[in-house]
């Protein structure tokens, strides 16, 4: 029986076989699972991990339902948004304004307008055009805006699809080499004042080196901007990135070796002092709610069609986008095969009800045996699953989302 999800994930270790026969005969499909439990192992364990010097930022982009921002308003996290209903979905979630960032390449003057109004800690700048704005802004308003300089490195992560940032032409961030202007032109703006430098350049890494070289890089990079401009930095924001598996060959991501290094580093003479004072804040979102969610589709029809086997479910990319987005797939369980003990394996492709040779989750999917009626549970469906989707697409129902304790 293929089974291995069930035993080394940990939606389902937290969730046993009589909770997973509960999905099965009593959730109608499609519909998206949450489990609180799930995303407090995730967060605490990071936080108990990272050194007192780190904050956790939740990157609410990968999920923001309400239930999943209290909870981890609770626990004690901060919220990195990227646009005004991202800001006021924070509040609403109890999120106090000075552990709210504001981030995003193409801010409206509404969202700056927004943000400054609801004193959020930071607003982090891309361009010195919207650092004009935002002094400009604030001016109006009558505040003084902290803000971090978001920078477009001259170092990678090495993410295997480049999603968020990195070298090269990009429009997140402000290009190193253009650093000296733009901050002579911003320290002439009385209505904004520099706090600290952001840089956010990786995503889905399970290699805890990786995060911590590229962490190590980015606090040395505003080290150096810091003492070269004479700032003085409240925060150095070093991204997100920490990865979760998605293959059965991948391992969960060592937290325990990178908070170690991570220690080793800021407790080092050539750090320590200049470190006194600064938080180091990370942005993980995949991380914290990604193995969080399930996505939970029925399978109508099977059929075959050029010696392939393939199931026909009722959910597909309007729920789900992401495998076809940017073709990564999700690990997928047959559970009515495993509640009924079904031990014969096949290839399948699992493809939805739309009308586009795009609709389909995966072409190469190994499964106990799948007949009409059974329930198929898509994995890491917590982060960039529905928020990511286009649920209006030829009109299909939406899914519904299921929080559990």
């Amino acid at each position: 029986m293929n089974n291995f999800w069930l035993d080394n994930h940990p939606f389902f270790r937290l969730n046993n076989i009589d909770t997973v026969r509960m999905f099965v005969e009593n959730y109608q499909s499609p519909c998206f699972v949450y489990s609180t439990d799930v995303i407090a192992r995730q967060y605490n364990n990071l936080k108990k991990s990272l050194p007192d010097y780190f904050n956790i930022f939740y990157a609410q982009k990968s999920n923001p339902h309400p239930d999943i921002l209290r909870c981890l308003n609770l626990l004690g996290s901060g919220c990195d948004t990227a646009s005004e209903g991202e800001v006021n979905a924070a509040l609403s979630a109890g999120f106090p304004s000075s552990k709210i960032i504001m981030t995003g390449p193409a801010k409206t003057n509404q969202e700056i307008t927004y943000a400054i109004n609801n004193s959020v800690l930071s607003i982090n700048i891309e361009s010195l055009q919207e650092a004009h704005s935002v002094s400009q802004i604030s001016k109006q308003t009558g505040n003084k805006q902290n803000v971090m300089l978001r920078i477009n490195p001259t170092f990678e992560a090495g993410e295997k699809n480049r999603i968020i940032g990195g070298m090269g032409v990009s429009k997140f961030g402000i290009d190193a080499d253009q650093i000296p202007e733009v901050i002579a032109e911003i320290m002439k703006l009385k209505n904004i004042n520099i706090h600290g430098i952001h840089i956010f350049n990786s995503s889905q890494i399970l290699d805890w080196r990786r995060i911590y070289q590229n962490t190590k890089d980015v606090v040395e990079m505003a080290m150096k901007i810091s003492k070269q401009y004479n700032l003085e930095l409240k925060y150095i924001d070093a991204g997100g990135g920490f990865g979760i598996p998605y293959e059965e060959n991948e391992k969960e991501l060592d937290i325990e070796n990178l908070g170690n290094k991570l220690n080793e580093l800021i407790r080092s003479s050539e750090y320590s002092s200049y470190l006194s004072g600064i938080s180091i804040i990370f942005e993980p979102g995949r991380y914290l709610s990604g193995q969080c969610g399930i996505y939970l589709t029925k399978v109508l029809y099977t059929k075959e069609s050029g010696g392939k086997n393939i199931a026909l479910v009722d959910g597909g990319i309007h729920h789900m986008l992401r495998p076809a987005l940017i073709g990564h797939r999700h690990p997928i369980i047959n559970l009515t095969a495993i509640i009924e003990n079904r031990s014969k394996t096949k290839e399948y492709i699992v493809a939805g009800p739309l009308c586009t040779s795009f609709d389909q989750f995966d072409d190469k999917a190994i499964l106990n045996e799948v007949n009409p009626g059974d329930v198929l549970a898509i994995l890491n469906a917590g982060a960039y699953g529905y928020t990511e989707s286009m649920p209006l697409f030829l009109s299909h129902k939406p899914a519904s989302e299921i929080f559990i304790n």
